[in-house]
């Protein structure tokens, strides 16, 4: 048996521990969840069942044992509205399926739409229930993040035989360069660099900045977090990574605005003395614009493809199949004669509207931009928090990325990008101690 086999047995075997130590109850699997965030997206049944993820299981496990607090619909909530963009976007996803020329992965997609939704559904629930839990997920976030990032410098460290997978991306390694593109926990270095880039705001929710050990600690796991990104050579991941801290730095106060500078100088003088070759891994500049062009070719025909198909899309799940009958230059050839077809059409925001057409992809969007929105008016309205404006800069980050890379295919990037979202929904409007400080 390799790791991939043994790892999802280990952690369903983690997982009951938990229920028996800890309780049977919601918040113990959503803690599970955040906790060990790596391994949500291994495998528990093989393709042939439907393929389904750890995550999904315990998803399903939780909507089965507490559908009564599942089913309950609280009208003085003031999130309610998302269980109704939900349920628009499901029905959309079910039509659309329905409709395609490949109706049979209906059933498949949306039983893989469903773990979401419930996990939303129970973490909207225990913030409401527990005041504590926002400050529980954001430091088993904070958690599982440190895990990811000791991981990808150990793999460093000891070669790419370290890891979960057996087989890792074909862009692992430049063939013409030999360059390295370290994916970490991931089997793709752009997941990587974009789940280090979302995370690592994380470390710098707080309402005050002090000089403490332990925000001191936070910062400096913030800028190791830029080489880990160096290290997977994600150039989208790099770029939503400026464009966020950018962001957070316009309206952050004069106190940590001065550290950042600090250890930003600290950390780049550190590469610079141990001459550590941090930036060849994002130095294929030479082929920015060819790369540019070919994404764009790709990005105009998917587009062409959204204004054909402008209501309800062409099915989730069905680009690969779509392009593979009706625009069959849409391919990679591995190797003389091994052609493999798109799945997606090198843009996250795209391949939504494609497989959802544009009514989908509206609600999609709601889903995001309102709980930014949301987030913006809660920062103006609270003395300018900066605990929550770094929660927005992480979402931003991650918006960048995703026009490069259809992300949110792992579970992992999907818990990531949800959950802060949720954190930025039910952000504590009054003062806490427990926010004084980086926790």
């Amino acid at each position: 048996m390799n790791l991939q086999q043994i790892l999802p047995i280990l952690t369903v075997l983690l997982f009951i521990c938990s229920i028996y130590w800890k309780g049977n109850n919601p918040k113990t699997s959503i803690l599970f969840i955040l906790y060990f965030l790596p391994l949500m997206n291994l495998k528990i049944t093989t393709e042939r069942l439907g393929g389904l993820k750890i995550f999904d299981i315990i998803c399903f496990y939780l909507a089965i044992f507490f559908f009564r607090d599942f089913q309950k619909i609280y009208v003085k909530d003031k999130n309610s509205i998302y269980l109704f963009l939900f349920v628009i976007l499901a029905s959309i996803l079910l039509l659309g399926g329905v409709s395609s020329e490949h109706p049979e992965k209906t059933l498949l997609s949306f039983v893989k739409f469903l773990p979401i939704f419930i996990f939303c559904r129970f973490c909207i629930i225990e913030h409401a229930k527990n005041n504590h839990f926002f400050f529980q997920g954001l430091k088993a976030l904070k958690a599982s993040y440190l895990f990811a990032l000791i991981f990808i410098f150990i793999q460093v460290l000891v070669g790419l035989k370290f890891s979960i997978y057996s087989e890792l991306s074909p862009n692992t390694i430049d063939e013409t360069s030999r360059i390295i593109r370290y994916p970490g926990i991931f089997y793709d270095s752009q997941a990587s660099g974009q789940y280090l880039s979302l995370g690592s705001f994380l470390f710098l929710v707080g309402r005050k900045f002090h000089i403490t050990k332990i925000q001191i600690g936070n910062i400096l796991v913030f800028f190791l977090s830029i080489i880990a990104i160096l290290f997977a050579g994600s150039r989208s991941a790099m770029g939503g990574y400026a464009v966020g801290i950018i962001f957070a730095m316009l309206f952050a106060n004069g106190t940590l605005k001065f550290y950042v500078v600090v250890f930003s100088v600290f950390i780049l003088s550190l590469c610079f003395i141990l001459s550590i070759p941090l930036p060849q891994n994002l130095s294929r500049a030479e082929n920015l614009s060819e790369d540019y062009l070919f994404r764009k070719s790709i990005w105009d025909k998917a587009y062409v493809i959204a204004t054909e198909h402008p209501l309800l899309g062409i099915g989730t799940d069905n680009y690969q199949s779509y392009v593979t009958i009706h625009s069959q230059d849409q391919y990679l050839e591995l190797e003389p004669g091994s052609l493999l077809y798109f799945d997606q059409p090198e843009n996250g925001f795209l391949k939504i509207l494609v497989e959802f057409g544009f009514i989908g992809f509206s609600v999609y969007m709601i889903l995001i931009l309102k709980p930014l929105i949301h987030g913006i008016f809660c920062y103006l309205k609270s003395a300018k928090d900066n605990g929550i404006l770094f929660l927005i800069a992480a979402v931003i980050s991650w918006l960048i990325a995703f026009n490069t890379v259809y992300s949110i295919v792992d579970n992992r990037i999907l818990i990531m990008v949800v959950s802060i979202l949720l954190l930025i929904l039910c952000y504590p409007n009054k003062p806490n101690n427990n926010l004084n400080e980086l926790a």
